[in-house]
């Protein structure tokens, strides 16, 4: 089969498509997949580059993310099934998934839409509403707004009645993040402007640190989900106590609780389905991998990259 794969970190020249092994016979609670589509997250590039889940290990197949057609399992009647699902390796024509991890891919969405959600519109869903349980009328701030997630929170925060700010970097995005629903957009260099905000999330860290500390309000609430710009400075908590405020974490591979999560997928692919949520997605073939590296490395993308495989 064809994946994507490196055999040392580096820029994103070091991507080759190669010819490997197809998987073994998935084991008990795991599925093989026939991948069509493979979304492409941030996260690739920085695993890419041996700054994310690096073990040393060589070579490794690119991908957390993508949708296809269960093609093995121990349980026969999920055959053929059409599924979107979460998983390290996705950018192969077949990738062993957990159970778990599986998540339904109704007839309405394609195989590319299935492939653009997992990672994006999950973090999304769960900063706003697991971690930082936004209520209507409060005021969010989203920084990097027109990348994947951010295009997605910002939808997902005007669904749940929030007055949303979008942050982003040029021209072009602001278009796109205003059209996703954003009542204020404003620059990365405006940032230090903000103020009166309850929930920031944030994805770019070091970068919006000291901003991000200004704009909250009494009991605002700061949720973190990535350092695009870098890790940010240690601080004491004692910075927390005069506004009484929260700073939060989240990450997509915590094991969360059973109900959480189930609800988590069950919000986002209702809402897909429905096309209240929508999304923006550009596509390339595998063999450019790299290309949709570099996008996402310079900040040239809106919304989400997707590899397609079939």
């Amino acid at each position: 089969m064809r994946a994507v794969r490196f055999h040392q970190v580096g820029p994103p020249e070091v991507l080759r498509v190669e010819e490997v092994a197809e998987p073994l016979a998935p084991p008990p609670g795991f599925a093989t997949v026939e991948v069509h589509a493979s979304g492409v997250n941030f996260a690739d590039t920085e695993r890419r580059r041996g700054l994310y889940l690096a073990d040393g290990s060589f070579p490794v197949i690119s991908g957390f993310e993508g949708a296809g057609i269960i093609s093995a399992c121990a349980d026969q009647s999920l055959l053929g099934r059409r599924v979107a699902f979460l998983a390290p390796g996705s950018a192969a024509e077949s990738c062993q998934v957990e159970l778990a991890r599986l998540l339904p891919l109704p007839d309405s969405l394609s195989f590319i839409e299935g492939a653009a959600f997992p990672v994006q519109a999950l973090t999304a869903w769960h900063v706003l509403h697991t971690v930082a349980r936004v209520r209507a009328g409060e005021r969010v701030v989203v920084t990097a707004a027109a990348g994947g997630v951010g295009l997605l929170a910002v939808q997902l925060a005007r669904l749940a009645g929030a007055h949303v700010t979008g942050v982003v970097s040029s021209a072009e995005k602001e278009a796109a993040v205003r059209e996703a629903g954003a009542s204020v957009v404003v620059r990365s260099s405006q940032l230090g402007e903000v103020r009166g905000v309850d929930v920031l999330l944030d994805s770019v860290g070091r970068d919006v640190f000291e901003a991000g500390f200004a704009m909250l309000r009494p009991f605002g609430r700061w949720v973190t989900f990535g350092t695009s710009s870098g890790a940010p400075p240690a601080f004491s908590s004692e910075r927390l106590l005069d506004e009484s405020l929260t700073v939060s974490g989240w990450w997509l591979r915590t094991p969360h609780p059973p109900e959480a999560w189930q609800r988590g997928v069950d919000e986002v692919v209702r809402l897909l389905a429905t096309r209240q949520l929508r999304l923006r997605i550009s596509t390339l073939p595998l063999e450019r991998a790299a290309e949709a590296h570099r996008a996402l490395e310079g900040r040239t993308s809106i919304g989400k990259l997707v590899l397609t495989l079939r």
